[in-house]
């Protein structure tokens, strides 16, 4: 991986981009109606056996970790964009991309 985004991500930025978007989804209109129909089926069953239903879960869980690192990518990738901008554009001095 890039030595910008490693340098970042064990520096904690991980924690910091958490509570950024924590603090967005909070206030999503888009996002809280999403999350209570999700709950909602979750909540109904769906008339499905114990087996299907773990089978779901695991595939779920396994759609959301791989998503939850696709956003964190993201917003990295956006950081290193600034970053590389703020370098092109002598804002900051003495970086490598």
């Amino acid at each position: 991986m890039d030595r910008l985004i490693d340098d970042l991500l064990k520096k904690g930025l991980g924690n910091f981009i958490d509570r950024s978007r924590d603090a967005l989804i909070w206030d999503d209109e888009i996002y809280q109606k999403c999350s209570r129909e999700e709950d909602k089926a979750e909540e109904e069953g769906l008339g499905l056996t114990v087996g299907q239903v773990k089978i779901i879960n695991n595939y779920v869980s396994d759609v959301r970790a791989t998503n939850h690192r696709y956003s964190d990518l993201s917003y990295l990738a956006g950081v290193k964009d600034t970053v590389g901008m703020l370098v092109s554009l002598d804002m900051i001095k003495g970086m490598e991309l």
